[in-house]
C-alpha cells in the first residue's frame, strides 16, 4: 500500500465510477477508492481524503469544486461530442426539441449535431448547482420536454415532468483520465525529487543564498540565510527590507539592463562578502540570486587548507643547528641569515651550486614568525616556461587546453601565511617578471583565466647562483623586481673559502652513515679533499664521501693507489683536483727533496687559483712572501 498510488473517483455517476473501478483493478500499482458525491460535499470529503490520496478523477461543475478545495492534482473526465451523440441516438424519434445542460468548460458542436438528427437544441452552460436549476426551469419555460446532462440535471428535469438523461463518460475517456492521473503524478514526483535534491544542496552550502523572482517574492530561501537575517520567509513570500537592499532595490530598478554587484557588508557580528545577480531568460529580468559568504568561514576554510598543505609534505626540515662547519665566513653568513630571519622583507641568497642556498632558506623560515606556514619550493629552471605561470598563481577551470576542469591552485596561494622559496630566480622569463614585481608590490594575484583578485601573505626569499644585480645591468633582469627581491642580501661561501670545514663535513656525513673514518682516511684522502677546489661545494663533497664510505670496504687502505682511489672519488675529476704526489728526486739529501715536493704543491695550487698568489697562500695557509719563495727554482734544476 505505501508504494502504491491512491487514485479516487468522486462524483454522481454510476457508470464511470464502474469502468474506473474495473479498469485499476487490473493496475497492481494502482489503490483505487470511489466516492459518491457532488459539488460542495464532494469538495468537503475530497479535502477531508486529501493526505491519503495523490490524486482525484472528477467530471462537470464537481470537479471544479474539488480543484479549488486541494492542492494534490485534479483531472477532469471531458464528456465528449461521441457520448452527447450516443445520448441522443437513444432519444425517441418524435423528439424535436432537447435542452444540452453541460458544464462551461466542455466545447460541442451543436449546428452540426443538429442537422445530423433534425432536432432543435437549446444549450446551457454551467458553473455551479444553481446555474443547472436555472437551467432547467427556462427550458421548461421554453416548452422543451426533454434534458440531456449530468445526473444532477436529470434529476431536476424530472421536478418539472420533463425527461432526464444522464449523459455518461464512456470507457476511453475514463481510461485516458486514468493515463493522464499517472503521467501528471510521474512528473509530480519528479519535480519533488529534483525539488528535495535542491533544497539539500542549498542547505548544504556554506553561504547564505537568496533566490526571488520578477515580484521580490521568495523562491529559494536556504538555512544559512536565516542565520544571517535571523528571520524566516516562506516561498512565495514578499522580501522586506532587511534582504532587499539599496542594491537589490537597483537592479529591480535597471531590471534587463542590471549587471551584477559585489560589496562588503558587516551584518550581525560578522562580515560578509554579498553579491547580487540577476537571472536573465532570454534577456528578460525574471529575478535575483543573493549570496551571503561569511569572510571569517574563508578564512578559517583557507587555514585548514594551509594545514593540509603542510601536511603534504610543503614544510621546511632544516634549522641552523643543522649547519655544520666552524668557520668564521660560514659563522658569518649563519649569524646575518639569523639576523634576517627576524624580519619579514624579502631576501635574494647568492652562492654557488652547491652551496647550501636552499638549506639557509628553511633555515631562515624555521626561525621566523612564519614558522607553523607552509614552506613551498620551487627550481625556476625545472618548470617549462610556458606552465611557469600559472604553476605559480594558479589558473581558472578551462583556462587553456589541457587545464584541470576544476582548476588548480598556484604555489603562492599554498605559501600563504609562509614562505615561498624560488630557487634559480635568475632563470626567470622576463614576460613573467613584471607579474612577480606586481605581486610583490600590490600582495595579491590573479590566477590565470580569472577575474578574481585573491590577496596573499607570503614572504619570498629567491636563490641564484648567478650574479643578479650584473644582470640587472645587462637588462636581462628587472633592474626594479631586483630591489624589491634584494631587500636583504646573502652570500654563501663557496667549500673551498671555508677552511676546515672539509674535515668536519667529512666527519658528518660519516656519522650519518654510522661509520668512523680510518687513519688512512685523515692521513692519505683528506689532504687531497682539502687541496681540491671543489665546484659542486658541499653538495659534491657528499657525494665523494658516499663513494668512499661504499668503496672503502674493497680498498686496501695500506698500499692502495691513492691517484685511482680519489679519481674514483671525485667522480673521475682528477684532472681539477689536487696534484698527484711528486716524483721524489733521486741522488738529493732528505733537506733538498722536502724542497722539491714542496715547490710542486706550490706551482700546482698557484695554477688552480688561476695565478693568483694571494689566493693560493691563503688556500696552503702561507704567506705570500713564503710562496713566492718556495716557488723559487733552485740552480741546476
Amino acid at each position: 500500500m505505501k508504494d502504491k498510488i491512491r487514485l479516487a473517483f468522486i462524483g454522481t455517476y454510476p457508470e464511470v465510477s464502474e469502468i474506473f473501478l474495473e479498469i485499476t483493478s487490473h493496475m497492481d500499482h494502482i489503490h483505487a477508492i470511489q466516492v459518491d458525491a457532488s459539488f460542495e460535499k464532494a469538495a468537503a470529503l475530497a479535502k477531508e481524503m486529501e493526505p491519503k490520496l495523490d490524486a482525484i478523477l472528477s467530471r462537470g461543475g464537481t470537479a471544479e469544486y474539488i480543484q479549488n478545495a486541494v492542492n494534490i492534482p485534479v483531472i477532469y473526465i471531458p464528456i465528449t461530442p461521441f457520448d452527447i451523440v450516443k445520448a441522443i441516438h437513444q432519444l425517441p424519434q418524435e423528439t424535436r426539441q432537447v435542452a444540452i445542460i453541460h458544464f462551461h468548460k466542455n466545447v460541442f458542436n451543436i449546428p452540426e449535431i443538429e442537422t445530423l438528427y433534425h432536432i432543435h437544441i437549446q444549450e446551457y452552460l454551467f458553473k455551479d448547482y444553481a446555474d443547472i436549476e436555472s437551467s432547467v426551469y427556462d427550458a421548461h419555460k421554453r416548452g422543451i420536454r426533454t434534458v440531456i446532462g449530468g445526473a444532477v440535471a436529470a434529476q431536476i428535469a424530472q421536478k418539472y415532468d420533463m425527461q432526464g438523461y444522464a449523459v455518461s463518460a464512456g470507457y476511453e475517456a475514463v481510461a485516458r483520465g486514468i493515463e493522464e492521473a499517472l503521467q501528471i503524478l510521474q512528473e509530480k514526483r519528479k519535480e519533488q525529487r529534483r525539488n528535495a535534491q535542491l533544497k539539500a544542496a542549498f542547505s548544504a552550502l556554506v553561504e547564505g543564498i537568496v533566490i526571488a523572482d520578477e515580484n521580490r517574492r521568495v523562491v529559494i530561501y536556504n538555512p544559512v540565510a536565516e542565520k544571517i537575517f535571523q528571520r524566516r520567509y516562506e516561498v512565495g513570500s514578499y522580501l522586506q527590507e532587511d534582504v532587499f537592499d539599496s542594491c537589490c532595490q537597483r537592479i529591480y530598478e535597471l531590471q534587463e539592463r542590471a549587471e551584477e554587484s559585489h560589496e562588503i557588508r558587516r551584518m550581525g557580528d560578522g562580515i560578509y562578502a554579498v553579491s547580487h545577480t540577476p537571472v536573465k531568460i532570454s534577456g528578460k529580468f525574471v529575478g535575483l540570486v543573493s549570496r551571503y559568504e561569511d569572510v571569517t568561514k574563508v578564512q578559517r576554510l583557507e587555514q585548514q587548507i594551509r594545514k593540509e598543505i603542510h601536511a603534504k609534505g610543503f614544510v621546511a626540515k632544516r634549522t641552523f643547528s643543522d649547519i655544520s662547519g666552524g668557520s668564521p665566513v660560514l659563522k658569518n653568513a649563519v649569524e646575518m641569515a639569523r639576523l634576517y630571519a627576524s624580519a619579514d622583507s624579502s631576501i635574494l641568497i647568492e652562492g654557488e651550486s652547491g652551496t647550501g642556498k636552499e638549506f639557509f632558506a628553511q633555515s631562515i623560515h624555521n626561525s621566523s614568525s612564519r614558522r607553523d606556514g607552509p614552506f613551498v619550493a620551487v627550481n625556476c629552471t625545472a618548470i617549462p616556461e610556458n606552465l611557469l605561470e600559472s604553476e605559480l598563481f594558479g589558473y581558472e577551470a578551462g583556462a587553456f587546453t589541457g587545464a584541470k576542469k576544476e582548476g588548480k591552485i598556484g604555489l603562492f596561494e599554498m605559501a600563504h601565511g609562509g614562505t615561498l622559496f624560488l630557487d634559480e630566480i635568475g632563470e626567470i622569463p622576463e614576460q613573467l617578471q613584471a607579474s612577480l614585481l606586481r605581486v610583490l608590490q600590490e600582495r595579491e594575484i590573479m590566477r590565470v583565466g580569472g577575474g578574481r583578485v585573491i590577496p596573499i601573505d607570503v614572504r619570498i626569499i629567491s636563490a641564484t647562483n648567478r650574479n643578479l644585480w650584473k644582470r640587472a645591468q645587462e637588462g636581462s633582469f628587472r633592474v626594479d623586481l631586483f630591489y624589491r627581491l634584494n631587500i636583504f642580501h646573502l652570500t654563501i661561501p663557496p667549500l673551498r673559502e671555508r677552511e676546515g670545514d672539509i674535515r668536519i663535513l667529512c666527519e658528518e656525513f660519516a656519522r650519518r652513515k654510522g661509520i668512523v673514518l680510518s687513519e688512512y682516511f685523515y692521513f692519505a684522502i683528506l689532504p687531497r679533499f682539502q687541496l681540491y677546489t671543489w665546484p659542486g661545494n658541499v653538495r659534491e663533497l657528499e657525494s665523494a664521501m658516499d663513494r668512499y664510505i661504499l668503496l672503502r670496504t674493497i680498498w686496501n687502505e695500506t698500499g692502495g693507489d691513492i691517484d685511482q682511489q680519489i679519481d674514483a672519488l671525485l667522480g673521475g675529476l682528477q684532472q681539477t683536483a689536487a696534484p698527484a704526489s711528486p716524483q721524489l728526486p733521486e741522488g738529493r739529501d732528505l733537506k733538498e727533496m722536502v724542497e722539491a715536493v714542496e715547490r710542486e704543491i706550490a706551482r700546482k695550487t698557484l695554477e688552480m687559483c688561476g695565478g693568483d698568489q694571494a689566493a693560493a697562500a691563503k688556500r696552503l695557509g702561507i704567506g705570500k712572501t713564503t710562496l713566492w719563495r718556495k716557488l723559487q727554482t733552485r740552480e741546476g734544476e
